[in-house]
């Protein structure tokens, strides 16, 4: 009998750091990316499978917009691999009174960015969910298109964790996206969740549809039945949720929705079943479906459960595409068991070669167990044998974090990483700084090394570019102190095209060779896009 706590609520100069002599564990460095005096949280990360250097961060912060302060989503992009990060973008309403939250993003196998978000007025119950896409590795973003409205189901507001997945198969399903909701949090059960489909890029998409079915719904007593998406490289969409039925069941359970024709009609299967134990409500206890991009028969499900008293990582893995799952969920986390740390905000990603990276908050190194007044650092393992086994547990915050009260209010619900060859890019929100910001970590994760990111610069324009489109010449305005910075040209796939230190406050640069189409000019740590005619 398996003992699990049912999780109702959902989810610097560049150096590489020097491995100790003694015992070759990385000092982690960290760069706070959006150095906020007030509010940012819940951020989401992507990586460009065309140029692995172009990273995108999008979370959801304070701003002033209308002359109150709302929530706004927030974009930064880096084309060097994190090194360095764009002024950051503020995605506008799409009416007024509005709020953003929720942000996920993914891109397609060609480079296309997609990202989904919530935007509505909680009073008049207006807005629901949207979705734009950039062409230049995150930088500008197209018109949003509406992906769901409140009016769909006014009485459940459907709105709630919009999480946007993408096929990248090689089948006829390339492209196609899938949004997955469920409502809103303070709509009472009996809940469901939901998705829709799109298959044009996200500009119109499928009526609201009910991921769980059959003999295999969510059942009256669960507030906010979360599905966690995924797709495969043989083009299925799967979905796991929770589920409490006693005459589908008579355990509480997870289920695995899969479809192999874009949601038209899905298959079942039960992931695991469990006797609910205590955890913390305060706790972030959400959940992780991550597939094997090398294999898709490899499946991976990752959560916060309560099996030896206190909340620790635990992942399920299948090798049969969900059909089956492993008989116990493995320990991520390395710390001694039933010691009363707790872990949370878990996360997961594999990589080209099919290994899995999990990330989650820990506090292991605190003096005092449970959830008030506990400090926590963040953690990652990796594993080579689809979720079966982990490697030793290493930190990636580069200090321990003491408590705030802030982290036990929404807005802080997850983390998000993205593994790519050997490097594990990983964001998240903490409050070192007296506020809740954004973290960015670098990690070699073969070594254990963490590379640092020179730190961002203000968000004031002080440089431009002229003409836009360019022929021949493209002129370059700086203000006196960005005198003596590199200048650097890139084209649309990131190959450096231009490099020169600036001279003086007026540069010209021959464009006549340049290849016809998007370019992006660098200067100090910002970028701006050039179109080469």
């Amino acid at each position: 009998m398996k003992h699990f706590n049912f999780p109702f609520k959902a989810l610097a100069i560049l150096c590489v750091a020097v491995a100790s002599f003694f015992n070759c564990t990385a000092q982690p460095a960290n760069t706070n990316i959006s150095n906020a005096a007030t509010f940012d949280g819940e951020p989401y990360l992507a990586v460009n499978p065309t140029n692995n250097q172009n990273l995108v961060a999008a979370w959801m912060g304070l701003k002033l917009s209308g002359g109150s302060v709302a929530i706004a989503v927030t974009i930064r992009a880096s084309f060097d691999g994190g090194n360095t990060w764009s002024n950051a973008t503020t995605l506008p309403h799409n009416g007024t009174g509005y709020t953003s939250a929720d942000v996920s993003m993914a891109f397609d196998k060609n480079g296309l960015l997609y990202i989904s978000y919530i935007d509505y007025n909680k009073t008049t119950l207006t807005g629901g969910d949207f979705i734009s896409r950039s062409h230049d590795g995150g930088l500008t973003w197209d018109t949003p298109s509406q992906v769901l409205n409140i009016s769909e189901s006014p009485s459940k507001v459907p709105l709630d964790r919009p999480w946007l997945v993408i096929d990248n198969s090689n089948t006829s399903n390339f492209g196609t996206l899938y949004v997955t909701t469920k409502p809103a949090p303070w709509i009472a059960p009996p809940n469901r969740n939901y998705y829709k489909v799109s298959t044009d890029s996200g500009h119109t998409w499928s009526a609201l549809a009910n991921v769980d079915g059959g003999n295999h719904l969510v059942g009256n007593d669960i507030p906010a039945p979360m599905a966690a998406p995924s797709t495969t490289s043989n083009g299925n969409f799967c979905a796991i949720y929770p589920s409490y039925l006693s005459s589908q069941n008579v355990l509480p359970a997870f289920y695995q929705a899969t479809s192999n024709n874009r949601g038209q009609s899905f298959n079942y299967s039960t992931v695991f079943t469990y006797v609910p134990a205590s955890l913390d409500s305060n706790l972030k206890g959400g959940y992780k479906l991550a597939a094997d991009p090398t294999d898709s028969n490899n499946l991976v499900f990752l959560l916060v459960a309560n099996k030896y008293s206190d909340a620790d990582i635990f992942a399920l893995s299948s090798t049969n595409g969900g059909q089956t799952w492993s008989s116990t969920p493995v320990r991520v986390n390395d710390d001694s068991v039933s010691n009363g740390k707790d872990q949370d905000m878990v996360w997961g990603s594999y990589n080209q070669q099919g290994k899995l990276a999990v990330t989650w908050r820990d506090r292991r190194n605190a003096s005092s167990t449970g959830f008030w007044d506990v400090g926590y650092d963040f953690y990652y393992a990796i594993s080579n044998d689809n979720g079966q086994t982990f490697s030793a547990n290493k930190k990636m915050s580069s200090q321990f974090i003491t408590f705030d009260s802030i982290i036990a209010q929404n807005g802080n619900d997850f983390m998000s990483c993205v593994y790519s060859s050997d490097t594990l890019y990983t964001v998240w929100g903490d409050t070192r700084s007296g506020s809740m910001n954004i973290f960015f970590a670098k990690t070699i994760a073969s070594i254990d090394s963490t590379v640092g990111i020179t730190q961002l610069e203000g968000n004031l324009p002080r440089w431009n570019v002229y003409p836009n489109p360019v022929a021949d010449i493209l002129n370059i305005q700086l203000s006196p102190e960005m005198i003596g910075k590199e200048i650097s040209a890139y084209d649309a796939t990131g190959r450096k095209i231009y490099s020169a230190p600036a001279q003086s406050s007026n540069i010209r640069i021959q464009t006549k060779t340049w290849a016809a189409g998007a370019c992006f000019i660098k200067a100090g740590n910002d970028f701006k896009k050039v179109v080469k005619q």
